[in-house]
């Protein structure tokens, strides 16, 4: 007879319960949890020996992963054999881990001797991690000499030219993994990085060609096209990354610039205040206020500038935006205040025209004059 397995015992009801305990030999008595108990005990006590048990190769190798790598070296030097090279290499990687560098290359070395080929990969990780950029390079290279389609060994070798900063160099070994059909988005980044965008909207229409919802991918071939200021295949291509994620404010930024390049500004401002109630970020913020200044919307654009200033203080491009549009508001406002009032102007008054001089009377004479004046009237 079959035992039940401790999952159907948990869950069983209480009829069912009854049955296991019947069918074992225990007695049914008793409440529900006692009589669980019950079977869960003699199923414990009566349980199948386990087939396999972990070996000191198997615990080293997870020890190397896990736990201290000191105790890892041990097992392993312990589970050494003389026609096995699994073991030296994973001793290699104990040592590794534990930085002794170059007890770890003589365990690869003596698994390389041994016919594992795969020994040469962590030899080279080795001379990475010590630095040694020259020995990781001619053991990547004997690798490809051997088996030239390893994408690990081309991967590490892509990583170590990209180290170096020589560009084309990086370019043709990310081509070379791209010719074996992988990592044709990583060519494509290192493109866009160099400023290639043609040759990396290529790279990203082979990569979209097999993966359509990859919407990275998407918002990658859109900055391309955009960068080249093909306005329409960018507002497409930014469409179809913010159908696969319409919660990516980088891809509604995206998008918003696209549209305003392409000369659709109202739908570019409903998508920038999209991205702008998803994430306050200082970009998306700047893109929201030269939108707003681009349509005619200066005490809007002000406000969105002085909330890049809160969240991002002395942005160097918020600063220069809020100059901009206090210069503009100043010679609107002289302007203003030069212009007469019309409803409080009042008519010029005319000059009042002068009295013509009189001949001097008799009061204006000197008093000379006034005597001989009276003389003659008294005669």
């Amino acid at each position: 007879m079959s035992l039940p397995s401790p999952v159907e015992v948990e869950h069983a009801d209480w009829p069912g319960l009854k049955t296991f305990a019947t069918d074992l030999g225990l007695s049914p008595k008793g409440r529900s949890g006692i009589v669980r108990q019950r079977v869960l005990d003699h199923l414990r006590e009566h349980a199948a020996p386990l087939a396999w048990r972990a070996g000191k190769a198997e615990q080293a190798a997870l020890l190397t992963r896990i736990g201290p790598a000191d105790v890892a070296a041990s097992l392993w030097e312990s589970a050494l054999t003389l026609d096995a090279p699994a073991a030296w290499v994973g001793l290699g990687t104990a040592y590794l881990k534990s930085e002794r560098i170059e007890e770890a290359l003589k365990c690869y070395d003596r698994a390389v001797s041994m016919g594992d080929a795969g020994a040469r990969l962590h030899k080279a990780q080795a001379f990475m991690q010590a630095g040694r950029r020259d020995g990781a390079l001619a053991e990547i290279e004997k690798i490809l000499g051997g088996s030239p389609g390893d994408l690990q060994a081309l991967a590490m070798r892509a990583a170590l030219v990209e180290a170096r900063g020589n560009s084309e160099e990086t370019i043709a070994a990310y081509r070379k993994i791209a010719d074996l059909g992988h990592g044709r988005l990583g060519l494509a980044k290192l493109l866009m990085r160099t400023g290639r965008f043609e040759e990396a909207e290529t790279a990203l229409a082979a990569h979209l060609s097999a993966h359509p919802d990859d919407g990275v991918a998407w918002n990658n071939r859109g900055v391309c096209f955009a960068k080249r200021n093909l306005w329409k295949e960018a507002v497409d291509a930014f469409r179809k990354a913010v159908a696969l994620d319409a919660r990516n404010a980088g891809v509604l930024n995206n998008l918003a610039v696209a549209l305003a390049g392409a000369g659709r500004t109202d739908e570019a401002m409903k998508r920038i205040v999209a991205a702008h109630r998803i994430i306050e970020d200082p970009r998306i913020l700047l893109n929201e206020a030269g939108l707003r200044e681009r349509t005619g919307a200066p005490a809007a654009a002000r406000d969105v500038y002085a909330r890049v200033l809160e969240v991002a203080p002395e942005h160097p491009e918020a600063v220069a935006g809020e100059r901009r549009l206090a210069s503009r508001r100043k010679p609107a406002a002289k302007r203003k205040a030069r212009r007469p009032r019309t409803s409080a102007r009042k008519p010029a008054r005319k000059p009042a025209r002068k009295p013509p001089k009189a001949k001097r009377s008799a009061r204006t004479k000197s008093p000379r004059a006034r005597k001989k004046t009276s003389k003659s009237a008294r005669r």
